[in-house]
């Protein structure tokens, strides 16, 4: 005896759909399409660009000014090092500064894709030299992009470090010259006299 298994049409219809379903899926997932959505890059236009290149320079010329300022300001208090010491620590970090920033211009100009990125960087160094980010008024915020925002925060860091460097060398005590013991007076031992012989 056969038994007739009967299954309903609204059954096929959603076994169907699910197949369509997975189908599409496996389709989406070999051509990459769920890959690309996932990842989250955005083509931003020119004028998304040049907002994002503008809070990237005042971010790094913020970072510099800032660490300027701290060395600036530490070696105009009375020191313990002499004057001359002072100067050449000072001045060794605010080359060492200087050099940083335009490090950190070049790496942003590169990865805008600016074709002379040497040009780019002294131009941008010679404007903020001109019209410091502390003297002019607070834009919006802006969230940079994560490339951006790398270069941003190295320079943060290292011109942190470099500022934290020399206020540590200009504030150390004045290294004091080791006690000299002065030679104790050496005694003269006078010959003992000989013992006269007796006849």
């Amino acid at each position: 005896m056969n038994d007739i298994v009967r299954i309903s049409r609204r059954t096929l219809f959603v076994a169907a759909g699910a197949l369509v379903a997975v189908l599409l899926g496996l389709a989406l997932v070999t051509t990459g399409v769920i890959a690309r959505a996932a990842e989250g890059n955005t083509v931003a236009n020119a004028t998304v660009m040049k907002t994002q290149q503008s809070a990237a320079e005042r971010d790094i010329e913020r970072a510099y000014e800032q660490a300027v300022d701290q060395v600036h300001k530490v070696r105009a208090l009375n020191l313990a090092i002499t004057a001359a010491q002072a100067d050449a620590i000072a001045q060794k970090t605010l080359s060492d500064l200087k050099a940083l920033r335009h490090s950190a211009f070049v790496s942003l100009g590169q990865v805008l894709g600016l074709a002379d990125v040497e040009s780019y960087a002294t131009g941008t160094e010679q404007r903020f030299d001109q019209a410091p980010v502390a003297a002019q008024p607070s834009p919006a915020p802006v969230l940079l992009a994560p490339r951006l925002y790398a270069i941003v925060a190295r320079m943060s860091e290292l011109a942190t470090q470099l500022s934290d460097q020399a206020t540590t060398s200009l504030t150390a005590p004045a290294a004091t010259p080791a006690p000299t013991v002065a030679p104790s007076p050496s005694r003269t031992t006078s010959p003992s006299p000989s013992p006269t012989a007796r006849p």
